[in-house]
């Protein structure tokens, strides 16, 4: 199965319009505010030492390619930051969000420990450390501390139920696809054969 065929209910929840347009301000927000105020202050300084003199061109010149350079960079970011998918290809689950991929053959995974979990009634699953990610009321990317003191790879855009993927390799899975409980299922029953051998 390939990234393109993983069907939609096991894809990893969008996140809302709203959270959308807040991680592409971020991401754009940043290299725009360096790229502007950065070179104000040498053409400032520039403006200063030729008092009009010689013009100004080459600063204005690097200028709007510091700019630019930023712009590109806002864009990439900002794709960076709204990559959020699943894909489940030979007996593997890929996680893709924001800045973070990891892949899980399916013998890292302890599904027999997995369950689907609301998190209203299971706060001892809920973040409270962000370690290394992204995080804005209604999404989670990234690596976190949860409240129970354990370590997971966290992708929920919103919503109090999640599937909690124990793994083989010290931390959780807190994942929020489409129909949690029907990724669940298909999992255990790609991992079956592995099992019986």
């Amino acid at each position: 199965m390939t990234t393109s065929d993983t069907p939609p209910r096991w894809q990893l929840a969008a996140p809302s319009p709203i959270v959308r347009l807040l991680l592409c301000a971020l991401a754009l927000l940043l290299p725009m505010t360096l790229a502007i105020a950065l070179p104000l202050g040498v053409i400032t300084a520039a403006a200063r030492q030729v008092s009009g003199q010689a013009p100004l061109t080459p600063a204005i010149g690097v200028y709007v390619l510091i700019v630019c350079v930023a712009l590109l960079v806002g864009v990439m970011l900002a794709r960076r930051l709204l990559r959020h998918r699943l894909s489940l290809q030979h007996g593997t689950l890929e996680v893709a969000t924001s800045f973070y991929r990891r892949r899980y053959a399916l013998a890292e995974l302890q599904l027999d420990t997995a369950r689907v979990i609301d998190l209203d009634e299971r706060s001892e699953y809920k973040p409270r450390l962000k370690t290394n990610g992204v995080s804005l009321p209604g999404f989670h990317s990234g690596w976190f501390r949860l409240r129970n003191g354990g370590k997971a790879l966290i992708a929920t855009s919103g919503g109090p139920r999640v599937l909690h993927l124990p793994t083989r390799k010290g931390h959780d899975l807190l994942l929020q696809p489409v129909h949690p409980a029907s990724l669940l299922e298909e999992l255990k029953r790609l991992a079956e054969p592995a099992r019986r051998r």
